[in-house]
């Protein structure tokens, strides 16, 4: 019997390229602001080294690490859903809305937001979660 593979899915390398920028030049809006006098002295020289391990720190965590993974027993983004506790999906901007029913009987729900997702990644997603639950609602029937 050959079990599926998990499929996985990471963040967009623009995106986070994108972020890791912003991260790393934050402080350079406090020249623009007029709240640092210019030249730059020691102190702005400590930030600017620390805001840039912080923005390679968090790109560098981003860059390997799965944000979805999806798989036979159901789907981890942030925390494990799994396929029997959720009972309705919905797509919501570029965003899942699952309803869950917990084990004490009550049901919530939970917004997973896919925006760190590339466009192709994103129809990819859609489309494995939807046929999922067409194969559910199958079995259902």
């Amino acid at each position: 019997m050959n079990e599926p593979q998990p499929v996985q899915f990471y963040s967009s390398k623009p995106r986070l390229v994108h972020m890791a920028a912003n991260i790393a030049l934050a402080p350079a809006l406090l020249y623009l602001v007029g709240i640092w006098p210019w030249p730059p002295t020691l102190p702005h020289y400590i930030t600017f080294a620390i805001t840039g391990l912080v923005a390679m720190r968090y790109a560098r965590q981003r860059w390997h690490q799965p944000r979805l993974v999806i798989d036979d027993r159901g789907l981890t983004c942030g925390e494990f859903y799994s396929w029997e506790s959720v009972r309705h999906v919905q797509t919501v901007m570029r965003a899942f809305k699952l309803t869950l029913m917990q084990d004490d009987g009550q049901v919530r729900q939970k917004v997973l937001n896919l925006g760190w997702a590339s466009n192709d990644d994103f129809k990819t997603i859609v489309r494995l979660i939807t046929e999922r639950f067409q194969l559910q609602a199958g079995k259902d029937a």
